[in-house]
């Protein structure tokens, strides 16, 4: 049963991510990369999009600026 799809292809991708840098070496897949289906270079794209967002939020939240 999947409680949530989000967390569902999170996870999804965070182990085809893990099987590429596994294959390759090493987490700098390009953009258009895929591994066995799943694309892999937009996953961590917008995985390293949503780090530094949230980064931001917490760097304003610091210094007491509306987020």
């Amino acid at each position: 049963m999947i409680w949530s799809h989000y967390d569902d292809a999170w996870e999804e991708g965070l182990a085809a991510a893990r099987r590429w840098a596994a294959e390759h070496g090493h987490l700098l897949a390009p953009l258009d990369a895929t591994f066995q289906g799943t694309k892999v270079g937009i996953f961590l794209r917008n995985a390293r999009a949503a780090a530094r967002k949230a980064a931001e939020i917490e760097q304003r939240r610091a210094e007491g600026l509306p987020v």
